[in-house]
């Protein structure tokens, strides 16, 4: 799935993939507005879908 979200100055996007049954894995990317060009900033790991999405969130906020 992938999620756009605006949080200040910044595009990001928010891909998630299912790694195994309970393992969820967040990549965070960097979208470079106007030039559409994204920059990888971390990944999040969880137990669902959503633990992985907060940990991201959590992580790219420190």
């Amino acid at each position: 799935m992938e999620r756009v979200e605006v949080v200040g100055p910044n595009t990001l996007v928010l891909r998630t993939r299912q790694l195994g049954p309970n393992s969820w894995c967040c990549d965070v990317y960097r979208r470079e507005i106007p030039a559409g060009g994204e920059t990888f900033i971390l990944e999040g790991f969880g137990e669902s879908e959503i633990e992985a999405l907060g940990m991201a969130m959590y992580d790219a906020d420190h």
